[in-house]
């Protein structure tokens, strides 16, 4: 492709555990899809602040960009990004200095993964429930994510080649359960932290909350002291806390995700994303997480029909970052 038909973009996928950064030809003509180049990861936590990792990162991989287009788990309120779940501030002066006269992009992680999610491959997802949809299904689409916090962005396709994506923070929502176990849950988790966000609970350190719970609520003593502890001792079959804290998450974003479609009008289908789900995947199958989405009363028949793919989206919202700076232009 010649120079001249595409813009070259630093873009960055900044979660609250890793930050994903890579180069991104990005086409003039929307009909044509993005193309990732050169991509490292970096943890959050080994850095002083996101200025530090676009230094680094042009350091690794030397490149000449058009723009600079950062796609952060947050959401920006002037100059100021409430994000609780980085391990820093968002200085957007700093990030401005690194940029210089380049322009900048700020958007939300999970509207750059829902942005980039249309040029996945159907056999890039697997259905979970639902029936599957056609490739030219118009209604909305809902992409949620448990990671270090819950993620959700909705898409609604407008033409072929352009859709309109809107950021949430549906994750900073009070849970609400749906059975007597959730409703201990809560309780349990309100006595210690007062508000209970849905994250709090559909979330990495969410799970080790859950889990922890269990352990109190049945006396006892927790084994697992991180996420991936608790899917491990899960897997193994050898806690039955760990079992019952996994089976408790599918069974949360079962009803979460049946909630969302309701609220939202979601109805073209669901893509659940995330690093959490492809650590607890065997704990599904032994889940009301189908169930969950379902169980929504007169609307059980229209419910039974939205698709839920999951997906790994890898560097996929790197592109996403790029495609939302287009957006912006």
């Amino acid at each position: 492709m010649p120079s001249s038909n595409f813009q070259s973009v630093l873009a960055a996928d900044v979660g609250g555990t890793h930050a994903r950064l890579g180069w991104v030809e990005l086409p003039f003509d929307p009909s044509q899809a993005p193309r990732l180049l050169n991509h490292k990861r970096y943890r959050c936590a080994d850095f002083n602040g996101l200025e530090f990792i676009l230094q680094r990162f042009l350091a690794d991989c030397h490149g000449s960009a058009d723009a600079i287009a950062i796609a952060c788990a947050g959401l920006r309120v002037g100059d100021r990004v409430i994000s609780p779940n980085l391990p820093w501030a968002l200085d957007l002066t700093a990030l401005q200095t690194v940029s210089g006269e380049l322009p900048l992009s700020i958007s939300n992680d999970f509207e750059a993964l829902a942005r980039a999610s249309r040029w996945l491959p159907s056999n890039a997802r697997t259905l979970l429930c639902g029936k599957e949809c056609g490739p030219g299904e118009s209604r909305p689409i809902l992409v949620l994510g448990p990671g270090t916090g819950l993620g959700a962005a909705i898409r609604v396709r407008v033409s072929a080649h352009h859709e309109h994506v809107i950021a949430t923070e549906a994750g900073h929502a009070g849970y609400a359960p749906a059975d007597q176990d959730e409703v201990a849950l809560l309780a349990h988790l309100q006595g210690i932290h007062g508000h209970v966000a849905t994250e709090a609970l559909l979330s990495g350190p969410g799970l080790l909350r859950i889990y922890g719970a269990v352990c109190a609520m049945q006396q006892q003593a927790p084994k697992a002291h991180s996420p991936e502890a608790v899917s491990a001792l899960a897997a193994s079959g050898d806690d039955d806390c760990a079992m019952r804290a996994v089976r408790m998450f599918w069974d949360a974003l079962g009803n979460v995700v049946g909630n969302l479609v309701l609220q939202t009008g979601c109805f073209g289908g669901v893509i659940l994303a995330g690093g959490v789900l492809p650590n607890i995947d065997f704990g599904r199958a032994q889940s009301d997480f189908a169930t969950r989405i379902t169980a929504k009363g007169s609307m059980q028949p229209a419910m039974e029909n939205v698709p839920i793919y999951q997906i790994e989206h890898g560097e996929l919202a790197i592109v996403g970052a790029a495609m939302a700076f287009a957006n912006r232009q």
